[in-house]
């Protein structure tokens, strides 16, 4: 008759088991992972330095499990990792990274681990180099000896002959010769004959939720010949393969040489949320198939704009 109370504890005892296992299995990483987040402070989208310039990439990255490393990529490629100084990892990690300025549009980007060894998603910017001035060397000064002393010689005349003049020093005052600023020079862009997309600005360069943007694509054109186009701007997520949205399509001539193209101001995120990482690409599109195909720089690779959206 003590049978319906023994199995009442039994119950009992097997749920608060199981719960002390689930807590064992999420202490031991068994559980699902969150992962880091990591934000760009400084430099903001779109800000232009001078080549040969520091670059200092601030970001602030945080974690309950602590953060262990953050790396700074340019283009793609990893250029710098540095972990915090508590080997454990910390929860916040504020970090300066350097990286010294290459001539041309880059886009930067930082990734956090923390202590699982689970990696953020990408925090992006996109900045400008631009060429350095160079300031030529001022030459030398040649100093003008002083007119010889003693006597000058002079021809006598029919008529009467010069006394001997005094000696006379000649004083001689140098005026330094300013250096001269030489003009900043416009780099000469230089490849196969073909249409390419050298860079790709996002503006405004730190969108809100809800504001509209306009992408301003540089293209070059070194066919010899102005060649017609249907192109538009597709937008991604970080490491996702379709796009998060797109531009409507414009039909543009494109002259030979550089030119600027503004895409259509139609894009936008809407709604409330979180700041959301993005990079701009610019494609063409096959008037028959309607086949899209991104355009790609002159070294062959594409020109992506990396941008965020805050609240």
């Amino acid at each position: 008759m003590h049978s319906r109370p023994f199995k009442t504890i039994a119950f009992l005892v097997v749920i608060a088991s199981l719960g002390a296992l689930a807590c064992d299995l999420s202490t031991f990483g068994l559980g699902q992972a969150s992962k880091p987040q990591i934000v760009i402070q400084s430099p903001v989208s779109g800000a232009q330095f001078r080549e040969g310039a520091e670059i200092a990439v601030q970001s602030v990255s945080v974690d309950r499990t602590g953060i262990t490393r953050v790396e700074l990529a340019v283009d793609g490629a990893t250029v710098r990792a540095d972990a915090p100084p508590i080997a454990q990892g910390q929860t916040s990690f504020t970090l300066i990274q350097r990286w010294q300025a290459a001539p041309g549009t880059h886009t930067l980007s930082v990734r956090a681990f923390n202590a699982s060894g689970v990696a953020s998603d990408p925090a992006f910017v996109s900045v400008t180099i631009t060429p350095g001035v160079e300031v030529p060397t001022a030459g030398a000064i040649t100093p003008i000896p002083p007119a010889p002393t003693g006597e000058l010689p002079i021809a006598p005349s029919p008529s009467s002959v010069l006394p001997t003049l005094p000696p006379v020093e000649a004083t001689v005052t140098l005026t330094p010769i300013p250096a001269t600023r030489a003009p900043t020079r416009t780099p000469t862009l230089s490849a196969p004959p073909g249409v390419y997309a050298v860079s790709i600005r996002v503006d405004p360069a730190a969108p809100k939720r809800g504001q509209f943007v306009t992408f301003h694509v540089t293209f070059l054109n070194t066919t010899g010949s102005p060649q017609g186009y249907r192109w538009r701007i597709r937008i991604f997520e970080p490491d996702k393969r379709n796009s998060f949205g797109d531009t409507a399509p414009l039909n543009s001539t494109l002259p030979v040489g550089t030119s600027v193209l503004a895409s259509e101001a139609n894009w936008r995120v809407s709604g409330p949320g979180d700041c959301m990482q993005f990079a701009a690409r610019v494609f063409w599109i096959e008037p028959t198939s309607k086949q899209e195909t991104e355009f790609s720089k002159p070294d062959g690779g594409g020109p992506a704009a990396g941008f965020q959206v805050c609240p």
